[in-house]
């Protein structure tokens, strides 16, 4: 048995760039101080996972449907400049799930 604890395991992260409404941003941030959390990345990974473990609907659609969305046929999520020329946005409906290289 060893006497340190084995590193925990590596999981790639992606990247978006959402806009939400202000109200719900503050929020967040404060959801992110009370629990302690360095930034709210932990906030929306954490509420996302208890959503998806939570929605018995798309749990079923999601054994229906085994395929990602790459394979179903569903279009790239498209990247337009931005004005201010800051970079790169994305320009999807909001049935499209992003693509590798998305930002956040």
């Amino acid at each position: 048995m060893p006497l340190l604890k084995r590193p925990a395991p590596v999981i790639p992260k992606r990247q978006y760039h959402v806009r939400i409404q202000e109200p719900l941003a503050l929020k967040m941030e404060r959801y992110a101080e009370f629990l302690g959390a360095a930034n709210i990345d932990h906030v929306i990974g954490e509420a996302l996972d208890f959503v998806f473990k939570k929605d018995t609907d798309f749990n079923a659609w999601l054994a229906e449907h085994p395929e990602g969305s790459n394979s179903t046929g569903a279009k790239p999520v498209r990247r337009r400049a931005e004005a201010n020329g800051t970079g790169a946005a994305l320009d999807a409906p909001e049935t499209e799930r992003a693509t590798d290289g998305s930002t956040i």
